[in-house]
């Protein structure tokens, strides 16, 4: 029992610390799928605006530079993501920075995390 034990404190620790590129991924889909664990009342929004947050950033680094730019200004908190929620997915109107496969694929990100953003 005890070795059970410290093998999970170590397993906690290795993903609490590290945060460097070779372990990040691997944590971070470990975090993912415990949130996607957890009922969406105990999530708070600041939870699901840091992962949107993560996934938006990891994907517009195949993207331009001002599609990145603009990417980020949407991400900033929960009142842009849903701003730009309510606009350019819901609305369609149109964005001459973002628009196409991006924005589909920017769409389909928050709207993974939606639920948990608004609390419903």
């Amino acid at each position: 029992m005890k070795k059970i034990f410290w093998f999970v404190v170590l397993f906690l620790l290795l993903l609490t610390f590290s945060g460097e590129p070779p372990l990040k991924p691997y944590r971070d889909k470990i975090i993912d799928y415990a949130l996607s664990l957890v009922p969406a009342e105990w999530q708070s929004d600041s939870q699901a605006v840091a992962s949107i947050q993560r996934d938006l950033n990891a994907y517009a680094q195949t993207l331009g530079l001002r599609q990145q730019e603009f990417l980020a200004t949407a991400a900033a908190d929960k009142d842009s993501i849903l701003s730009f929620r309510q606009n350019y997915c819901v609305n369609k109107d149109f964005n001459p920075v973002l628009f196409g496969e991006p924005l589909q694929r920017s769409c389909s990100i928050i709207d993974k995390y939606y639920d948990r953003l608004t609390g419903n």
